[in-house]
């Protein structure tokens, strides 16, 4: 079809769906005696070997009369739309059709598509003055409809079926098991229709679930919040500390992403009013930034959203939210130590705040202006007043060049340094500093 950016292709993957192309030209170059009569048989004889089971189903045409855009002519080719009855490994097909490069095999989701690019009866084809090719000239299986394929007519969207056999009914309840039992998202279960079923097909079977994809994601919400009160939480505390342009903001946002593929939520925040809860949606990260004591919660209430072993039910104001996140990236401007004594006007309670925040990252440019980063832990198993602060490892440390907008790549994989650091990460009571 188009030309477009060839995505990575898992030889291994099994689909139904698949649009291709044969060039004479390149089979001609392998064999000087070929003629347009054999190519033509070869194909026939490729495509008709390849679909062996009753139902599946087939559509090709030879172009002869495309246009370069040099105006001369294109060599002969033919276009092939397969929907096989069962699914078939993308490395099967490439090998039994003889395809000259991966770009010229594709799986489809719609084979409406498809269908019409055969006679380039799609709207970005005949605005392109792509030349129109009769639909006499597709050569189909004795079960095709090629008028109806590139209709979109389905007489009864239950007999569509996905790959592993189940009809789209059928498929919405399993995948409705899916996102309230494993955690997939609404809009991964959007996606995967789209991929399994026609446009139609698909379209009407998300209208009609999408409101019960959303149920499912606040059921398996409060599931996983459940769990998490009874002590399976897990959660890990980071404090990133750098004054302006050092990064940290940055840092935390490829942190978050790196960590799940919803990224993270981010609350408002101001010195009068903070609402954790509003628009989150699950996600498994959480950053606060520019947070500290002046936000108006009670440091009660900052151990109770950083609790490492459980989940605790709010104030009243976030009571309609189910936080279930396992990792809380707080940043600030303020250094560590000042940020933690504000918390605290009377009793210090250092070690209750230090357990929850056991890693904290500094950032800042030394006189070469060159980026450090540094990652300090928090070793820490009891209460030990003042002396807490000497509790802290510096674990890790790196040097970059300052933040730029091109810098993605490379805190990226600072990123993920940091998350292996953090989950690998075992108590080493012989080597402790005192973070300065």
């Amino acid at each position: 079809m188009t030309k477009k950016k060839q995505k990575k292709i898992d030889p291994n993957a099994r689909k139904r769906k698949y649009f291709g192309q044969i060039s004479y030209e390149y089979e001609k170059n392998a064999d000087p005696n070929l003629t347009e009569d054999d190519f033509k048989q070869s194909v026939e004889k490729r495509i008709k070997e390849l679909c062996q089971n009753d139902d599946d189903v087939f559509y090709y045409i030879y172009h002869d009369k495309d246009i370069n855009e040099d105006g001369t002519p294109k060599y002969l080719h033919v276009h092939f739309v397969i929907i096989f009855k069962n699914a078939h490994s993308y490395q099967s097909v490439y090998n039994a059709l003889k395809i000259s490069r991966q770009e010229n095999l594709e799986v489809v989701r719609s084979s409406i598509k498809a269908c019409r690019y055969l006679t380039h009866r799609n709207e970005r084809n005949m605005a392109e003055g792509k030349y129109p090719y009769s639909v006499e000239e597709v050569i189909q299986s004795s079960n095709g409809n090629y008028i109806n394929s590139i209709m979109g007519k389905i007489k009864n969207h239950s007999t569509e079926k996905s790959e592993d056999g189940l009809e789209v009914d059928e498929y919405c309840i399993e995948l409705s098991y899916l996102i309230s039992s494993d955690g997939l998202l609404p809009q991964e279960a959007k996606k995967a229709l789209f991929e399994q079923f026609t446009q139609r097909t698909a379209q009407k079977a998300w209208n009609t679930n999408k409101r019960t994809f959303e149920e499912n994601r606040l059921e398996y919400i409060q599931q996983e919040f459940e769990h998490m009160s009874r002590g399976e939480r897990n959660h890990n505390g980071i404090y990133i500390h750098g004054l302006g342009n050092s990064g940290k903001s940055f840092l935390a946002r490829l942190i978050a992403e790196q960590h799940d593929r919803l990224a993270a939520h981010v609350p408002s925040i101001n010195k009068k009013r903070f609402d954790l809860g509003s628009g989150y949606k699950g996600q498994k990260t959480m950053i606060i930034n520019e947070f500290d004591a002046s936000c108006g919660m009670a440091y009660r209430e900052l151990f109770q959203i950083l609790e490492p072993d459980s989940a605790n039910q709010l104030s009243s104001r976030f009571k309609d939210a189910y936080i279930i996140n396992d990792l809380t990236i707080i940043t600030n401007s303020e250094t560590y130590w000042d940020w933690v004594d504000a918390w605290f006007p009377k009793k210090k309670e250092y070690h209750q705040l230090m357990r929850r925040i056991r890693y904290v990252i500094k950032m800042y440019h030394d006189h070469q202006n060159k980026l450090n980063i540094e990652l300090w832990y928090y070793h820490g198993i009891r209460d030990l007043k003042e002396k807490s602060k000497l509790q802290f490892q510096r674990i890790k440390d790196w040097m970059l060049d300052p933040v730029t907008k091109d810098s993605e790549p490379e805190l990226t994989m600072l990123a993920q340094d940091i998350l292996s650091e953090i989950q690998n990460r075992q108590f080493n009571p012989k080597q402790i500093k005192k973070l300065p």
